[in-house]
């Protein structure tokens, strides 16, 4: 446990199933209640006998049948469903190693849903998002900014992360916002981000399970200034 009470990792369920590998974890009942909270990026759990505690990670060690270790929009949160257990908590183990090296505080799945396969390798770090304290490679940004919606202004304040991808020389930047928008139907619309003088358009891509609402930039320059652009002028003309 860090000094200020906060868990570095806490299980629901049964922790044989880390085989191990998951040192210094609090175990719980799975029937706990858990809220993520995004300006401290940790976890609440709340036990059934009324007990909290703070956590920067949560696995969840329950069985179940669909194989996901992570997904895009849980962020600081994993899973070892089985039936390849050990597999599984190895390959967790060395994600909760790697952000707890960056010294970033929040790792989060770029991609819908990651599953550790039985025999193929994985790819590790290099398939989330790290942001918070440091980024790791990722350049990031969290703070405020002006978010435009069908031609209205929405002051708010985003989280967004970004790199350079040397294969296809573009820029990839996404991240989350935190305000609401206005409709039933705002996934797959629109929107641009102003960051001081920088913009850049995107689209709202899904609702996380604590409401705020995801977006996938266009690719290009990000909506918040790099830290050293001259690598991706030359990939990329400047913006008009």
């Amino acid at each position: 446990m860090s000094p200020t009470g906060v868990l570095d990792v806490v299980v629901l369920g049964d922790p044989a199933r880390l085989h191990g590998l998951i040192t210094d974890a609090r175990a719980v009942d799975p029937a706990a209640v858990t809220r993520f909270d995004s300006d401290s990026d940790t976890w609440t759990v709340t036990t059934p006998d009324g007990e909290q505690l703070a956590a920067r990670a949560i696995i969840d060690a329950t069985a179940a049948s669909d194989g996901i270790v992570a997904a895009h929009g849980i962020p600081n949160r994993f899973r070892i469903p089985g039936p390849h257990t050990r597999r599984q908590a190895r390959y967790v183990a060395r994600l909760i190693d790697g952000v707890q090296r960056s010294g970033a505080s929040r790792i989060e799945a770029r991609s819908p849903r990651v599953r550790v396969r039985p025999l193929l390798p994985t790819r590790g770090l290099s398939r989330f998002y790290l942001t918070g304290s440091v980024g790791g490679e990722d350049e990031t940004y969290d703070g405020p900014a002006v978010l435009t919606h069908n031609g209205e202004e929405y002051p708010t304040r985003v989280r967004l992360a970004g790199h350079f991808d040397p294969i296809d020389g573009q820029y990839h930047w996404q991240g989350m916002f935190f305000t609401e928008l206005p409709g039933a139907n705002v996934t797959g619309s629109k929107v641009s981000i102003r960051i001081g003088e920088h913009t850049a358009d995107g689209r709202v891509a899904e609702r996380t399970p604590w409401g705020t609402l995801t977006v996938i930039g266009a690719a290009g320059y990000p909506p918040y200034p790099l830290e050293d652009p001259e690598e991706v002028r030359i990939a990329m003309p400047p913006r008009v």
